[in-house]
């Protein structure tokens, strides 16, 4: 059943909507309650078992969560085109409950590396399983919702994405495992997957698209068809300087954020002097500051173009992430600094954190307005395939030797020598004629074919 009425209350009268957003929020909740207890089992076990290479230990697990993006994204595409979308969404949780069984049945008796591996290898499963999960999640929301409602239903979406980041990664996970530790933690996050699993068999039943055998191009080579599409988003992005400007400076962001992410233990216990579980301090406020930033960058862009905010975005990120790293000679400039775990030193942190994901929103946002103006209707599909396939290759390298070369030199000179990449990349294109946007109605089309 659809909803009829405009507005964000309207929307969440919606009984099928608000099922739907619930189980998105819990979800990724628990998700993001997993990826914060990996990073503190992988830190506790290269501790406890001493050890090298701590940070590369980390980045490998932060890249066990995104290489499935790179292997599954397309064909996750295609199979949710092709399914029923609650069927997919069920078998995707059933299986994430199994991954999490996984987890509990590792033994801390077991010898380091084996226990790496298999954590590695649950991490990867359940990165691939999350990859069918969220395509169809997202496709489901038209067949429920009135098309008058779409933006407020997506706008919903959206705010529970950061939100679950807060309450997963910086909250609920290190408050249950400071309270309950990680093997209760797992248990919990069971929990709200079976609840989940439980909730999806009430949504209504969606009709699967037409079958492959009736999408086949004329030849009937599917597989053909497949990669020449594939091809066309490719060549649309290398023609258009806005799309291959938003495509960048969103890996940029994303890679800032997984690389902060995998050396933020490391920054957390040696800069702050903070447990590891600690983390929060530095990830809450990024993500508060994330949502400020989307709150205002309406009407930042009435001010500054968005493809001019996003050049900005990235000084301000750059900034941020220099004195972030410096936090502790900043400290002192200010007399907040006493000792290493001092109260001011971890405010100067928390406040530059906050900007730096307020510089982050003026990077997304805009970003992804560009990427969506800036694409054919009957391409923005392909288009974000070809986004989430390229940016998570892009991030592979430096995610993992960021962590290298934090064993190597520390964390600190890692923070400042992607602060300056930042700088770089941000004053170069400033000083660049600005993208201009094509039409978004013009039809993509490949040489000797008809528009698609």
């Amino acid at each position: 059943m659809r909803a009829s009425e405009g507005g964000l209350v309207a929307v969440l009268r919606n009984q099928a909507f608000l099922r739907l957003w619930v189980i998105q929020g819990l979800s990724q909740t628990a998700q993001n309650m997993i990826n914060f207890t990996l990073l503190i089992v992988v830190r506790t076990i290269v501790e406890t078992q001493q050890l090298t290479q701590a940070n590369t230990a980390v980045s490998l697990l932060v890249l066990a969560f995104s290489v499935p993006a790179v292997i599954f994204s397309p064909i996750a595409g295609v199979v949710v085109d092709r399914a029923n979308k609650r069927t997919v969404m069920l078998i995707s949780n059933a299986l994430r409950v199994l991954g999490v069984l996984a987890f509990l049945g590792l033994d801390p008796a077991w010898p380091a590396q084996i226990t790496l591996v298999a954590l590695y290898s649950i991490t990867f499963f359940l990165g691939a399983v999350g990859m069918f999960f969220g395509p169809a999640q997202l496709a489901t929301i038209p067949n429920i919702v009135s098309p008058r409602d779409l933006i407020n239903a997506n706008a919903l979406f959206n705010l529970t994405v950061t939100g679950s980041q807060i309450l997963g990664f910086a909250v609920f996970g290190p408050l249950t495992i400071k309270l309950v530790g990680t093997e209760m933690t797992l248990i919990g996050i069971l929990i709200l997957y079976v609840f989940t699993t439980g909730m999806v068999l009430l949504l209504p039943r969606s009709s699967g698209a037409p079958r492959l055998r009736d999408v086949m191009s004329d030849d009937g080579q599917p597989f053909r068809q497949f990669i020449r599409e594939a091809r066309e988003g490719v060549v649309l992005i290398l023609q258009r300087a806005v799309l291959l400007k938003a495509i960048t400076y969103l890996t940029l962001a994303t890679t800032t954020y997984l690389m902060i992410a995998a050396l933020g233990p490391e920054f957390i216990t040696n800069v702050l002097g903070l447990s590891r579980e600690d983390i929060g301090f530095i990830v809450a406020p990024a993500g508060l500051g994330v949502v400020a930033g989307a709150l205002v960058v309406n009407k930042v862009t009435r001010k500054i173009p968005a493809p001019r905010l996003v050049d900005y975005g990235l000084i301000g990120a750059a900034a941020s992430l220099a004195l972030l790293a410096l936090t502790e000679p900043v400290a002192r400039i200010f007399d907040l600094s006493q000792d290493t775990a001092a109260l001011g030193v971890v405010l100067v942190a928390v406040f530059f954190s906050f900007t730096l994901g307020i510089s982050n929103a003026f990077i997304i946002v805009p970003a992804q307005t560009l990427l969506q103006l800036g694409s054919p209707e009957n391409a923005l599909a392909r288009v974000y395939a070809t986004f989430f396939t390229v940016s998570n290759i892009a991030m592979f390298i430096p995610v993992l030797f960021a962590g290298a070369f934090a064993d190597l030199y520390g964390v600190i000179q890692v923070f400042l020598a992607v602060a300056v990449l930042l700088l770089a990349t941000g004053l170069y294109n400033l000083r660049q004629p600005a993208p201009v946007l094509e039409e978004r109605d013009t039809p993509l089309s490949t040489p000797g074919q008809p528009p698609i």
